[in-house]
């Protein structure tokens, strides 16, 4: 894959590699340290409040929110390597996106976690 030599000498492609690999680690980090299988083996996967509906399953499941952050932050950065060249803010558009969704990711994985 080709990168276009200017890509790493815009300061807002840096400033938003630099924000999503922040986040990245953050994300990864925190699901890798708030889950414990041995603590608990069934935990809340998917809550309504409207509903009040809790559907409980195994805890092993909330590793799924660190694969979710590694897949879109790497499809992300490969999407805005590829579009830099031909619309500069497309590509900055995706990388603010992944800020968004990397953000997401945090608050309901903190909010699933902390429901108990």
């Amino acid at each position: 894959m080709h990168i276009p030599k200017k890509y790493f000498h815009d300061k807002s492609i840096l400033g938003l590699l630099g924000l999503n690999a922040a986040l990245f680690v953050l994300s990864v980090a925190n699901v890798l340290l708030n889950v414990d299988t041995e603590l608990n083996s069934v935990s809340i996967i998917s809550y309504r409040s409207s509903r009040a509906i809790q559907t409980s399953g195994p805890t092993n499941s909330l590793y799924e929110f660190a694969l979710f952050a590694v897949v879109v932050t790497v499809v992300s950065m490969l999407l805005s390597i590829k579009l830099y060249s031909h619309r500069k803010h497309l590509a900055i558009g995706v990388l603010g996106l992944n800020v968004v969704s990397l953000t997401l990711c945090l608050v309901v994985f903190n909010a699933l976690t902390r429901t108990i």
